[in-house]
């Protein structure tokens, strides 16, 4: 009969959530400089990483990763303006967004975006100041760009 109830109590624990970890430092500082280096190379001014853009990012990479979605909305229909907003995110006047998915490495992804009309036009935008990134397992890529107003 202990046996029963251990497993009892054993199966009522809540499950922990997938680890979903931001990415390490190094790969913030290759993104930003892999970014920065396509805007270079097409006369834009580099962006700069902004953490709060970054949280919003890897929050909404790991909500991909983690309910096995891929789109600019959540399965709840929240697209990126309402994320933004529910994070707080204030003094931004232009935003846009990137997302990928598969992709194993920075070279990689950002190559993918540059072959993209729309995720370029988002890469080399003369009205963004900031970016954000997340990723997150199963290559989950975010890019969360915004203009300071």
């Amino acid at each position: 009969m202990l046996r029963i109830v251990t497993l009892a109590a054993l199966l009522a624990l809540p499950v922990p959530a997938r680890a979903c970890p931001a990415p390490s430092g190094a790969d913030l500082r290759l993104h930003l400089a892999s970014l920065n280096a396509q805007r270079a190379q097409s006369g834009q001014a580099p962006l700069a990483h902004a953490p709060d853009l970054g949280g919003v990012a890897q929050a909404h990479a790991c909500d991909m990763a983690r309910r096995n979605y891929f789109s600019h909305t959540s399965p709840d229909g929240r697209g990126m303006m309402a994320r933004a907003q529910q994070a707080g995110l204030a003094g931004y006047c232009a935003m846009g967004e990137n997302i990928a998915k598969g992709q194993p490495d920075v070279p990689s992804v950002m190559a993918s975006w540059m072959r993209s009309p729309g995720h370029r036009r988002n890469i080399l935008g003369g009205d963004f100041t900031h970016v954000g990134f997340g990723r997150a397992p199963g290559a989950h890529w975010v890019q969360l760009f915004a203009g300071r107003c």
